[in-house]
């Protein structure tokens, strides 16, 4: 690709990822809260955090079928960002209207089964045009930005939230129906670049046998996609609860949990830019394996600070959601470029349609277990003759979970 098309795309990419960060920071980022609010249970809540994950991820299956009938990736990534951010005015029909868990879980599945769809044709797109000796680099700048935008629209629609806390659905109302503008611009500035030259018409059995290929070589393609599946599935074990644990079990509001939010957004962009850099110097597995490190032991924070007394409790939860913020930055980043290391350019719409299917199927399993477990009457007992909460020992088990994952990752190092 020339290069004035390539300064053009890399350009348009970061603008429709900063409008695309509106619809996350007011939309995605409080549908946990919106659970919440709604008094869904702790199961239904993980339930509705992980299923709709792993139907999206089958439908990402789907993604190089419905892609082909388009004859150009652009087109096929900017119609479907189209459609997901009709999908806000959606969930605000349904909030008015449907307010029950059968039809919020419904629209979430529908919803993440749309922006899956999009996943390895955008991959596949970023991969064509960045230039790898940017990859990192850029990443880490665009990361950056996008971070910033999250925090700003993740914070705005908080205050929103605040301002309307006696008449919480008229606050969903608008903050969604900020995120529907922020996904329609994102989706018309896509539609401003460049497109994929390359030939990626490929169909469901080449996946299949990309899922054949991957298990049976055993190689570092397929311990990097385990790898990353496995901690997506013990992240689950808190992450889902994370609303809960906050909003009902630390009974802390909305504003500590936006200001918690949004300080996790604020060193995840902030850090981004230095582990880009860092990437390049020292690695990407080196930088992996250092976030990784620290990603096992943030749950026990998170537990400790529980039995703090206020204004202490809540100045400790900004601080370990700045010290998240940086490591997920890292880890993020450093597994995002390593798709690019570890499999050819050729191969990227494979490697992450079945990397992302696995990772969703981890998910649903870890989102389940973790709902088990905290509504569990013998769980439960238990958390309290050891004066702990259900939650507690949802996060314990993540941890010697995440612990785990140390083994698998000394397997995925590609510069060995």
């Amino acid at each position: 690709m020339e290069k004035n098309k390539v300064r053009k795309n890399l350009n348009l990419s970061t603008v429709e990822g900063t409008f695309w960060a509106v619809m996350y920071g007011a939309g995605e980022s409080y549908i946990s809260a919106l659970a919440v609010f709604l008094n869904f249970s702790a199961f239904q809540i993980s339930f509705l955090n992980s299923f709709p994950q792993f139907i999206g991820s089958c439908f990402q299956l789907l993604s190089s079928i419905i892609k082909n009938k388009f004859n150009s990736i652009r087109r096929f990534v900017a119609i479907v960002s189209l459609i997901q951010s009709i999908m806000w005015l959606l969930i605000i029909v349904c909030i008015l209207y449907f307010p029950n868990y059968t039809i919020i879980l419904l629209w979430t599945c529908l919803y993440f089964s749309i922006a899956s769809v999009i996943g390895p044709a955008w991959t596949a797109w970023m991969g064509y045009f960045v230039p790898n000796r940017l990859r990192a680099r850029y990443f880490g700048k665009r990361n950056r930005i996008i971070g910033f935008i999250s925090f700003i629209s993740t914070f705005i629609a908080g205050y929103i939230l605040d301002i309307f806390e006696n008449n919480m659905i008229i606050g969903f109302v608008i903050i969604f129906a900020i995120a529907f503008l922020g996904r329609l611009v994102s989706a018309y500035f896509l539609n401003k670049k460049y497109d994929f030259d390359g030939n990626e018409n490929i169909n469901l059995l080449e996946y299949l046998n990309s899922f054949k290929n991957l298990i049976a070589d055993k190689n570092k393609s397929f311990y990097y996609i385990f790898f990353n599946s496995y901690i997506s599935f013990s992240i689950m074990f808190f992450g889902p609860l994370f609303s809960i644990y906050i909003l009902r079990e630390m009974n802390l509001g909305v504003i500590v949990y936006t200001i918690n939010m949004t300080l996790w957004q604020i060193a995840n962009f902030s850090s981004s830019n230095y582990f880009g850099k860092l990437c390049e110097k020292i690695g990407d597995y080196k930088v992996l394996k250092l976030s990784t490190y620290t990603i096992v032991f943030l749950p026990v924070l998170w537990i400790v600070l529980y039995y703090l007394n206020n204004p202490f409790q809540i100045i400790a939860t900004y601080i370990v959601s700045i010290l998240a913020g940086i490591c997920f930055s890292a880890y993020s980043l450093s597994t995002f470029n390593m798709i690019y290391k570890i499999s050819k350019k050729e191969e990227v719409i494979h490697f992450a349609a079945v990397g992302t299917f696995l990772r969703g199927f981890a998910i649903l399993l870890g989102g389940i277990l973790a709902g088990l477990i905290v509504e569990s009457n013998y769980i439960k007992n238990i958390a309290i003759n050891l004066n702990l909460i259900p939650i507690h020992l949802s996060m314990i088990i993540s941890v010697l979970l995440r612990f785990l994952s140390i083994p698998i990752l000394k397997k995925i190092n590609y510069e060995s």
